[in-house]
């Protein structure tokens, strides 16, 4: 049988704790990423419901201007 020694294990265990803290990091900026891209579909979801009358708005604009082109400003 290998004897170990209190201080070996404690080295062990300091070196794991050490890993366990990475990982802890690692973790939280995932999450943090994953909320801000959470953010972000949020926000491009009120672009996307927006668009639609903006288009509206631009193709009315755009109608009006062709017909006043036309066939009033001659």
């Amino acid at each position: 049988m290998d004897n170990v020694t209190h201080q070996q294990i404690y080295d062990r265990l300091v070196a794991v704790e050490g890993k366990v803290d990475d990982i802890d990091t690692n973790t939280k900026v995932l999450v943090d990423g994953f909320k801000a891209m959470q953010g972000a579909f949020i926000v491009l979801g009120w672009l996307a419901k927006a668009a639609k009358p903006i288009f509206w708005v631009i193709a009315a604009w755009g109608a009006a201007t062709l017909f006043w082109e036309q066939f009033l400003k001659k």
